[in-house]
């Protein structure tokens, strides 16, 4: 199994180019559906050419992102699945026990000096996936 382990204090928020897999809204119920963020599945752009040779079950780098309701605004119309961002100015926090997107220790969230990039073009292609892959 690959054990990648970054320990949250040498974590800096600096600027990473990654891939958007994932994104969908968390509402709260309990509020008559009142929507709390935007919760996102990001894979580091290097990492991409490494998935064909680790089994899914091993998969341990993907990184969970979260906007929230006030800010959401400013960048929900620049997602897409799929498509390659650089990320700046960004917070780093730990991961909450009770919802995990991966087995990350550490999430990110975006605060009021986070600046987002779409990249036009990559050095690595997006691997196909097969619908009957359980892990996405």
């Amino acid at each position: 199994m690959v054990n990648l382990q970054i320990l949250l204090t040498v974590l800096r928020a600096g600027r990473c180019s990654d891939r958007l897999l994932r994104f969908w809204e968390a509402r709260n119920l309990r509020k008559g559906g009142e929507l709390m963020c935007l919760d996102m599945l990001f894979v580091d752009e290097n990492i991409l050419a490494e998935i064909a040779l680790v089994p899914y079950h091993c998969l341990n780098f993907f990184i969970q992102r979260s906007i929230s309701a006030n800010r959401q605004l400013r960048f929900r119309e620049r997602l897409n699945e799929g498509s390659l961002y650089t990320l700046s100015g960004f917070d780093v926090t730990r991961s909450s026990p009770n919802f995990r997107l991966s087995d990350a220790p550490f999430s990110i969230r975006f605060n009021d000096e986070t600046s987002l990039e779409k990249k036009t073009e990559s050095v690595r292609p997006i691997i196909p996936m097969d619908s009957n892959v359980g892990f996405l």
